[in-house]
This record gives C-alpha cells, structure tokens and sequence, in this order.
C-alpha cells in the first residue's frame, strides 16, 4: 500500500462518487491510496480503523475455511465500501479481500472519528446498505449452486485437502442433503469418470491425479 500525495485527483474522486454527501460530518481527513496486484486489504493493516471507498480497480473476496482454503464469494469491481463489516464490530471476519487489478481507494482514517460516525445518520444509513449488499452477493454465491452436484464439485474443489474427502455422512451434512440424496449423486459422477472412489467412503476428483 502506497498513499498518493495528489490532492487534486483526491477531490476528483470525491466529487465525481459524491464520497462527502454520503456524510453528514464535514470536514472529514480523506486521503488516496493505492495497493497491488496480490494485496489482502483486510490483513494488511487493522481493517477496522480504516474506511475504505473503492474508485479504480477489482477486488476478489474470499471465503476463509478453518483449514486455510480460500473459497470464492464474489469479484467487485465497482465503487463500494471495505471495511463497513469491520465498522459494525465484526473484527474477525473469516474472509480475505484480495487485489485483483491495481486498486486505488479514497480511505478514511476512523482514529478520531469513529463516535462521531456512529451519531452520523447519512453515513449510518448508507452503511446499512453496503452491508445489506454484500450479504445479498455472499447469498447468491450459495443460491448460484444449480445442485447437489455443483455444490459437491465445488465443496471437492475448493474446501478438501488433495481434492477429497472421506466420510459421506459429514459431507452430506455439510451440503445439506441427506445420505442418500448424496449418494446418487456420487454414484452418477463416478460413472461419468469425474470422481474416483478410492475406498470405504473415500472419493477425490478424478482431475487431482492423487491416489
């Protein structure tokens, strides 16, 4: 991350996204920055003293599992808020928002303004739409699945060491199928060749080239 010194572009930005009518406080310390192609945004700094308002580039946001795998939620690549989840309290969110293309940002330091922003009731009414927003997008992430079986691929893909699983019981609980609905469909994918059984209960993908 790299903060940009060039007020002019800084106003630009501000008026052409209306960035201070989203406030009823005036006279907010805004400032530009700019981060890389790689950079997690809310695990490079304390996510939650800082307001960030995206105004170039794309981000990927991420679903963060216990073991570490990431799981894609959905690519933003328009104006939008970061860090209005963390605002609200929630500090230890299991995502990761990664910088896709080159990112610059209108960022608001919240050290000395966080109180003030919790009396602010355009702001306070504006975060509750960004934050409406993005749990709409995590929403049809999950609703996007076409079926168990995409839900089963995926699961495989993105969230099993070595692209398998062993267990059918957990798994089906895991997608919210029962056992035997799970069963038919492990049944149909290995016929087609997608998945490989390699024992009691045990299947991988038959792309991982695992054994």
């Amino acid at each position: 991350m790299k903060q940009i010194p060039d007020k002019e572009r800084l106003d630009s930005y501000v008026k052409r996204y209306r960035i201070d009518e989203i406030f009823d406080t005036e006279g907010l310390p805004f400032r530009l920055c700019q981060y890389e192609k790689g950079e997690i945004l809310n695990y490079s700094r304390d996510s939650a003293s800082f307001l960030l308002f995206m105004v170039e580039g794309s981000v990927q946001i991420y679903s963060l599992r216990e073991d570490g795998r990431r799981y894609p939620l959905c690519l933003v690549e328009e104006f939008t808020l970061l860090g209005d989840m963390e605002f609200c309290g929630e500090t230890t969110l299991p995502f990761l928002v990664e910088v896709v293309k080159k990112v610059v940002c209108v960022e608001l330091p919240l050290y000395e303004y966080r109180k003030t922003l919790l009396e602010d009731n355009a702001f306070l009414r504006f975060l509750l739409g960004s934050v409406s927003h993005k749990l709409a997008l995590f929403s049809q992430t999950e609703a996007g699945f076409a079926g168990i079986e995409e839900k089963l691929l995926s699961y495989l893909e993105y969230e099993c060491p070595a692209e398998g699983f062993q267990g059918v019981e957990k798994v089906a609980v895991k997608l919210r199928c029962s056992r035997r609905q799970l069963q038919r469909v492990l049944k149909d994918l290995t016929e087609k060749g997608t998945i490989v059984k390699v024992g009691k209960g045990r299947y991988r993908l038959a792309s991982s080239g695992k054994k």
